[in-house]
């Protein structure tokens, strides 16, 4: 009876040893070795850029990640017992050998204000919302005047885009409100008389983003658009003249493709557009944004 309960102790034992040598395997076949590619790269609590930042990474550190990735998250073993979460933009898997610059090894003191602010951690560019000014020239197509008309005409409005911007979540967006405070040439060109009138334009592009390094990423997008027009129009009738109203609303969709670089806390964005409602026309933009 005695060496039956030694045998069950034993057997306990040599579970717990199995069990010492197997588990912690276990969990270093999900985790391999990256490196930090970027200064002052951010670790979050949570995989959410709007998440509390726990620490800040240097250039070159090593650390375990997650072999997966959640969103554009990898997990990040910072020491025993913590665990944060960081940008794919911030880290390479392997090692790797990153030299800091001359900067980089002055001591604090040294540092002049624009470099400490330059180093100041900031969110990887794509996760990033900005909104600012826009001049945009479209190639603006109507069915009108018995056939189908062209002008390019200057726009100015207001735009947004980055994560979170209309929309809760990390989902892209890039939303405009532009407007032309004159009528297409083509009416005047027609009748011989001066033509009035607005163009309101709105749209919300769904957009994809590929980074190209820390401040430099493309991006193209597909959204719904709505456009509103509304002009007065003079023309001759005999000895007379007479102005009647042309409105006009239309419902279609717009393609874009563009790049956008930073400076600091302002991103420039030249883009070019594809519009498709009633006629199809294109237009270029360029969008000057500050962060917020």
């Amino acid at each position: 009876m005695f060496g039956f309960y030694a045998l069950k102790v034993q057997n306990r034992f040599l579970f717990l040893f199995l069990a010492w040598i197997l588990i912690p395997s276990s969990v270093n076949a999900q985790a391999r070795e990256a490196t930090v590619i970027n200064h002052e790269a951010l670790v979050y609590q949570n995989a959410d850029f709007d998440a509390p930042v726990i620490a800040t990474l240097k250039i070159g550190s090593v650390y375990k990640i997650s072999t997966g990735r959640k969103g554009p998250f990898y997990k990040i073993r910072l020491k025993p017992g913590m665990v944060g979460w960081i940008a794919d933009t911030d880290i390479k898997p392997g090692i790797h050998r990153y030299m800091p610059d001359a900067d980089e090894l002055k001591p604090e003191s040294t540092k002049s204000k624009k470099q400490a602010e330059a180093q100041k951690p900031k969110k990887p560019f794509h996760a990033t919302r900005y909104r600012g000014v826009s001049l945009n020239y479209i190639n603006f197509t109507e069915n009108t005047l018995g056939e189908k008309r062209s002008d390019l005409v200057p726009f100015f409005g207001l735009n947004m885009h980055g994560n979170d911007t209309l929309m809760d979540g990390e989902i892209y967006i890039d939303a405009n409100f532009i407007m032309a405070f004159s009528a297409p040439k083509y009416y005047s060109d027609y009748t011989g008389k001066d033509a009035a009138g607005y163009i309101f334009i709105a749209d919300f592009l769904f957009q994809m983003v590929s980074t190209r390094g820390r401040d430099v990423l493309f991006y193209y997008g597909f959204g719904p658009m709505a456009k509103y027009s509304q002009f007065q129009i003079t023309s001759p009738n005999g000895p007379y003249n007479v102005t009647y109203a042309a409105d006009d609303i239309a419902i279609g969709g717009v393609f874009n493709l563009g790049v956008s670089v930073r400076a600091g806390d302002f991103t420039l964005r030249p883009d070019f557009k594809y519009y498709w409602e009633k006629e199809s026309y294109y237009g270029v933009a360029l969008t000057l944004g500050h962060e917020f």
